[in-house]
């Protein structure tokens, strides 16, 4: 072996990478990132199921139950004791319509029944007296057919003895007047009978009157009684664009009265929310308006139909079906009607814009 043969190279070992500042600030940044990725998912989750469980709209408004203020008889209004917008009390007197044509009315009604009832006074007064009349000419009227009948007889039993010479033409004239005179006497007592007994029938028709007359007394007064108006409940006058002088007509409206006993919102859902809620459930109402302040509610009622523009035209022999393509199919919103329990008079107006969540 030469000795001047050079030694194989040492073996060089790689250098063990070592973890500085920048690679920690790397692999920290990652961690923070995918951190950070998870969050967001976590939070989309918990976002999704918190409006799953508790469906939320902002598509409400405010409602309440308006009347219309309708007079129930016609004539000039008189007196109007309300201005638009203005906050009354049940039982406020909020117009008047002139009452002369229905106070002369009940005037005639009355007049008729105390005259009704003076005929009926005079009736019975004189009801005894006409039933003793009635029972004598009953007793006369029976004794002129007992008179006819024995005249009759007597011509009977004369007549067949007139040829066999028993009886003289005389005595058979003498029974032909007796039948004619009873019978005569027997038709004026028979008229005299039923004239009595007319008489006597008259209380009866008079009082069968009395009912009719009082029924009309009773219809004019409450006609009287209908030409002021009184508040049906506590609420607010709107729409009012009438004065004094205004000719009223009984079934048509003049203003409307907004009843401020209770607020609804009219919360609009759609479909595959319904199933989250039911009749009863509790809502948190807010406001546009005032949207710090919170209102309890529930739900009171879920609507059952809405009209859809998306009906096939049927009023063909065939389907109508329209060519046309709706790429985004945007769910149906149904109504739900939800109570407020807590509402602020001081706040809530009709219309106004409202945002619910289900609880």
């Amino acid at each position: 072996m030469d000795d001047t043969t050079p030694p194989p190279p040492a073996v060089q070992t790689p250098p063990k990478p070592s973890f500085n500042a920048e690679n920690w600030r790397k692999i920290t940044g990652r961690i923070i990132s995918v951190l950070a990725i998870l969050a967001v998912v976590v939070v989309i989750l918990c976002v999704w199921n918190i409006i799953e469980r508790h469906p939320r709209t902002d598509d409400a408004i405010v409602a309440a139950n308006v009347i219309g203020v309708t007079p129930r008889v016609h004539g000039p209004i008189i007196k109007l004791n309300v201005k638009d917008n203005q906050d009354v009390k049940a039982g406020d007197v909020l117009f008047e319509i002139d009452p002369a044509d229905y106070e002369q009315t009940l005037d005639t009604a009355k007049a008729a029944l105390n005259a009704l009832d003076q005929q009926i006074e005079v009736a019975r007064s004189q009801d005894e007296e006409l039933k003793f009349q009635v029972k004598a000419a009953a007793a006369a009227t029976e004794q002129s057919q007992a008179e006819l009948k024995q005249a009759e007889d007597n011509l009977q039993r004369l007549e067949p003895l007139l040829p066999k010479g028993f009886a003289t033409a005389n005595d058979v004239d003498k029974a032909h007047t007796a039948v004619a005179v009873a019978t005569a006497a027997l038709a004026a007592q028979g008229h005299r009978f039923n004239q009595v007994k007319a008489t006597l029938s008259n209380l009866a028709t008079v009082e069968a009157q009395r009912p009719g007359a009082v029924a009309a007394v009773n219809l004019a007064t409450l006609q009287l009684s209908y030409c002021k108006y009184a508040a049906p409940f506590p609420g607010k006058v709107i729409n009012l664009n009438i004065s004094a002088g205004e000719y009223a007509n009984a079934g048509v409206p003049l203003f409307a009265l907004l009843d401020t006993q209770k607020w609804y919102v009219i919360a609009n859902f759609r479909e595959g929310e319904l199933r989250r809620f039911a009749n009863g459930s509790p809502a948190d109402v807010y406001l546009l308006s005032a949207p710090r302040h919170h209102f309890a509610g529930k739900v009171q009622g879920i609507g059952w139909g809405v009209a859809s523009k998306d009906q096939i035209d049927v009023s063909h022999l065939v389907p109508d079906v329209p060519r046309e393509l709706n790429w985004v199919h945007i769910a149906q919103r149904f109504p739900v009607r939800i109570e407020v329990e807590n509402p602020d008079p001081d706040l809530f107006r009709m219309g106004a814009s409202a945002d619910v969540t289900m609880k």
